[in-house]
Formats: C-alpha cells, structure tokens, sequence
C-alpha cells in the first residue's frame, strides 16, 4: 500500500499540473464498500492530505459498488467535461450485490472512461470494462512500471467531436488579498489573517486556485492555470523526420539546431538526425523536438515567424 499510495501521490501533482482547470476525487474499495475518500475537487494539496495514512485495504472488493458511486458523482459534470476513472485493482475477484454487466452498461450511456491499473492477475470483468467504455487495461509488473501506467494518465485524453459540445463558461479571475486583513475564508469556514484571493462577484474569501466560490458557485482561476490548459486544446503539430535524400544534401539542411543552436553535423561532416517544423520548415534536432512537445507546447521558429510579422505590420 505505501508503494500505491506513493504513486497515487505522484499522480494527484502531475494530473493537476497538466489539467489544473480539472477536478478529481478519491474512492476506496475495502469490505466490499465503496468508500469516498475525497469528493471532485481541484486543490491537489487535500487529496494528498487525505492519502495520506488512510489508504489501507482490507475484506473484499466490490467493482460494481464503486462504479456505481463514481457515476453518481460524474454525473454532475457537464457535457463539456471529459468523465474519466482509474482504477488501481490487486483483488483477484470482485463481490457484487447485483448484475454488474448493467452498471459497465450504465458508464458507457454515461459516457464515463474507464481505465484500470492491474497490481495482480488479468480479470476478465477488468478487461470487459475498459473495452466497452474505450479505456485501457494494463498489468503492473513492477514499482517502476506501475509509476509509468499511472502517469500515462495524466495528460487528457483527445476529445471526440461528436460529444465535445462547445459551451461558454462564467470565469472569475480573484485578486490577491491585503496581508494583514482578517476575512472569514468561504471553505474553511473560519477567520484567517493576509492571504487567499477574493472572489470577483461576491467578494468571498478562497484560499486556493483553482476552486469554486462556495458562496456564488462562480469558477475561481487564474490566468497561468488558463495558458498551462490551452496546449491541449491546440496541440503543436507533429514534426516531419528529415528524410535521407534531404540529409545528404547540405545544401537543404542547416548546419545547427534552431532551438539550441548545436550543431546538425555529427564528426565527418555527415548530417545528425532531425525534424522539420511543416509550418515554419525550420530544423530542431530530437533533443529539442521532445522537449517542444512535452514541455514548451510551442514551436520557437513559428513564434520568432509570428512576432517578427507583429513587428513588421507596426
């Protein structure tokens, strides 16, 4: 349970710092009893706080029970939201009180994913689930590719045109409060000095971003929580590998990198692999190709391309 609970952290931080405008929330599976550990929220500090101690297992496992409460909760997210639910399952069997092929039935109406995360032996119900519900199932074979199955989650998962429903949200953008002032905070429904942020409409006190106002229930965020969530609405596009017949022209490929500047050469002056942006035909070696789309989310020849056309129209 400690190595579970160790990944089930890393994955709480690395799940809100790739959707930090999501919400998640907690559910156990012990004594055949579906249990809430925590509900959707979007403060990655009260999951971890929740985690932590009372992550214990015990009795057997109820797999319909707990899809039952996880569709009872996702059933409040809007249409435009993606439901997911992963699944960290080492029970070789499930206790159910009813028919679960109903409930998978019912998450795939519901239109809720589901992925499970196998700590023991393949079941065939697991495997069932994730086929009609358009998850994954996969089989941990060890702490370190256990942690791998689990962050592979993290990053949303592309959304389906025929579901993602265009909607316009109410955002409010709070303000830091004064150091120094006392204020009643809204979600902990007690007096705190200095700190927190208040909310735009009726100037409630909240503690952290992102979060719902409790008094207004207006969406509190703030604009790098904005720009962190827009990469995956507009993904960069993938590069194009340089073929061979470009490479062994020197004429056609630049002699260094366009992102770090190293050099596109290796010893004997024979041409280094690359990529080639298909919108801005600029040259990036693999280095900086996987760090442009796992960390910059932007491609830096198309933004000197935009902004020195900004500076040309001025």
């Amino acid at each position: 349970m400690i190595v579970v609970s160790r990944q089930v952290e890393a994955f709480i931080r690395e799940f809100f710092d790739q959707n930090p405008l999501s919400q998640l929330g907690l559910v156990t599976l012990k004594d055949g009893v579906a249990h809430c550990l925590t509900d959707l929220g979007g403060s990655p500090e009260s999951h971890v706080q929740a985690l932590m101690g009372k992550l214990t297992s015990s009795g057997d496992a109820s797999l319909q029970n707990g899809l039952d409460l996880v569709q009872s909760l996702l059933n409040q997210i809007p249409t435009y939201g993606h439901r997911e639910v992963l699944i960290l399952y080492s029970a070789l069997s499930t206790c159910d009180p009813g028919d679960i092929m109903e409930t998978i039935q019912k998450c795939k109406a519901s239109k809720i994913r589901c992925s499970v995360i196998g700590l023991s032996a393949e079941l065939y119900i697991c495997k069932y689930l994730c086929q009609e519900t358009g998850g994954t199932y996969a089989i941990a074979l060890d702490e370190y590719h256990l942690k791998e199955l689990v962050i592979e989650h993290a990053p949303p998962p592309p959304a389906i045109a025929e579901f993602a429903i265009a909607n316009l949200i109410k955002m409010g953008f709070p303000q830091r409060a004064a150091e120094g002032v006392i204020s009643i905070c809204s979600c902990h429904k007690e007096a705190k000095v200095g700190g927190g942020y208040t909310c735009p409409r009726c100037k409630a006190r909240v503690c952290e971003l992102p979060t719902e106002c409790q008094i207004c229930g207006l969406t509190l965020v703030s604009s790098p929580h904005l720009a962190r969530s827009y990469h995956h609405l507009f993904p960069i596009t993938p590069f194009d590998d340089v073929t061979p017949s470009v490479s062994n022209d020197p004429r056609n490929l630049p002699r260094n990198c366009f992102g770090c500047q190293q050099s596109l050469v290796n010893p004997g002056n024979m041409p280094a692999s690359c990529v080639c942006c298909p919108k801005c035909k600029q040259y990036f070696c693999l280095d900086c190709d996987i760090y442009i789309h796992e960390s910059l989310h932007n491609c830096p020849g198309c933004e000197s391309f935009r902004q020195s056309k900004s500076i040309g129209c001025e």
